[in-house]
């Protein structure tokens, strides 16, 4: 990351003073510690797998690549009962068919791909029987959904300015000027600037991660981030709103492994109506203590001489609801984290990969159970969380699918034929391959 804060070195001198190593987040000889942001980026932005791709992608001189966009997949077609020849779409208002020579390939990710089977009779039977959508196998599609999840926003005032407010960059031509046509200062900034690992109820792998940002809701006045996280008007005005102004940090406690697993399910046979997600947060007690001590590990760091230096301290006023608790109780935790936890968007696990089909929804090739020709390449696939974000694992899904794909066709890696991708524009990105 080219920008960083003093809020790098404040949580990495806090976390010596702990105990706590520096480590590389490549090292994996260790269990716990602190370790500076990794991010895919180029020329001082975010670099994400399609711009890296994309002139690869878009200028495919092969004449084996189409791309269409504003289209929706309704569901996966077959033919003799259980092999996968194609995909019908909605574009335009037009229903189009279009069949594959050799695999139906679903990349929709943990909601759309799941989404995908259940429209196409692939799902727990009882639910399709349900929506009147003829059950062609009985798979756990939309069981096992799993997501990390945070709290701890704007919970730490420091007394020193961090540059990284709107007002302050807006006042700043240059910062304009640098990031547009240098790549570098203020605006090259990721956001999370540290993260540690630790192992808190597990020995064998890290179940809590922080992630350590130089602002927080309020750090806008309320302009966009409180819409964006679900913030409702009342914990906005009561909670949040005196804090603008003054310089917050979010140190985030994130659980790693939640044992609480939800689901998604179709709300209609309609293709058009969004499903029902629900990722049952909190519902096992085991998560709520990996987030309270995720929460006394950040009194912990506010107390070091290095957090001392800028004066931090914990926000107390008591979050709305909470009142009744003693701030910094058990008790009082436990009542903020059910107020204030939020997702940090790495849903997985809704096709889990695995040998039984009771339990699971892909073979270990990626191949949906007591189907042919029909492969899912996503996160959804992943039977639990990784101990870290999702981005690089959900990458390396892609590159082992393509290449278990690539050898099942004994096709050249020079000469991989896809035939067709679809591209939605909407905030679920719904893909499918054909190849």
């Amino acid at each position: 990351m080219r920008f960083q804060t003093n809020l790098a070195n404040y949580l990495l001198n806090a976390g010596k003073e702990l105990g706590y190593n520096i480590v590389d987040l490549n090292d994996m000889t260790w269990s716990s510690g602190f370790m500076p942001v990794q991010v895919t980026g180029y020329d001082g932005a975010r670099w994400s797998s399609d711009y890296a791709l994309k002139n690869k992608i878009y200028n495919n001189k092969n004449g084996n690549l189409k791309i269409l966009t504003n289209t929706l997949v309704e569901k996966v077609l077959f033919r003799n009962g259980y092999e996968a020849n194609g995909v019908q779409y909605e574009r335009n208002g037009r229903i189009v068919e279009v069949n594959a020579k050799k695999s139906v390939i679903l990349s929709a990710g943990t909601i759309g791909t799941a989404k995908i089977l259940l429209l196409s009779g692939i799902g727990p039977k009882e639910h399709l029987s349900q929506h009147n959508i003829n059950p062609l196998v009985n798979l756990p599609v939309g069981n096992n959904l799993q997501d990390h999840i945070t709290t701890g926003l704007d919970l730490v005032i420091i007394n020193e300015t961090l540059p990284i407010s709107s007002n302050i960059i807006l006042k700043s031509p240059f910062e304009v000027y640098n990031y547009i046509f240098h790549g570098k200062g203020v605006l090259t900034h990721s956001g999370c600037e540290i993260v540690g690992v630790f192992n808190i109820k597990n020995e064998t792998i890290p179940d809590l991660q922080i992630m350590a940002l130089p602002a927080g809701v309020s750090t806008d006045a309320g302009a966009i981030f409180a819409a964006r996280m679900g913030i409702s008007n009342k914990i906005w005005q009561e909670y949040f709103a005196p804090l603008v102004g003054k310089q917050v940090i979010s140190i985030l406690p994130t659980l790693l492994h939640p044992k609480s697993h939800g689901f998604v399910r179709l709300k209609s046979s309609n293709p058009k109506e969004a499903p029902v997600i629900d990722p049952k947060y909190l519902t096992d007690s085991y998560d709520v203590k990996i987030l309270i001590e995720g929460l006394k590990l950040v009194q912990k760091l506010i107390k070091t001489k290095s957090f001392k230096s800028v004066d931090a301290k914990l926000y107390e006023k008591p979050m709305p609801g909470c009142e009744n608790f003693k701030f910094g109780s058990d008790n009082y935790w436990k009542c903020y984290i059910k107020h204030l936890t939020l997702t940090s968007y790495h849903p997985v696990g809704t096709c889990k990969m695995g040998l039984d089909e009771s339990s699971s929804v892909v073979d270990h090739r990626l191949r949906v159970h007591r189907t042919n020709n029909l492969y899912v390449i996503d996160a959804s696939i992943m039977p639990s969380l990784p101990s870290a974000n999702t981005n690089a694992a959900v990458m390396m899904i892609a590159e082992k699918g393509a290449d278990l794909i690539k050898y099942l066709w004994h096709i050249n890696k020079h000469s991989c034929h896809i035939a067709e991708i679809f591209i939605p524009s909407t905030t679920t990105t719904t893909t499918t391959t054909i190849a």
